[in-house]
């Protein structure tokens, strides 16, 4: 029970991430606050002993690398959607 609600979680997670990162260009800083807030609990966790980084490095790098990447591919999505919307309005 508690690993599936442990999933569910991490989903609603993801899923609140990649939409924030997919927003418009001018709120491109909504896309970063769950890696800052993923790097804030690793830096807690961290210093309270509960991570030892020789032991914990794929928890520690693989979450934050793709939390990083959805919120670069989202913004570079967005913009050229502005982009694109932006051309239209020209034509």
């Amino acid at each position: 029970m508690n690993t599936v609600m442990t999933l569910i979680a991490a989903l609603i997670v993801i899923i609140i991430h990649i939409w924030l990162c997919y927003r418009s260009p001018k709120f491109w800083y909504l896309g970063g606050i769950i890696p800052l807030l993923w790097i804030g609990v690793l830096v807690f966790l961290f210093f309270n002993g509960k991570i030892i980084f020789g032991e914990d490095w794929k928890i520690i790098i693989f979450p934050t690398l793709i939390f990083f990447l959805f919120w670069i591919q989202g913004h570079q999505t967005a913009k050229k959607k502005e982009i694109d919307k932006m051309k239209a309005q020209d034509m």
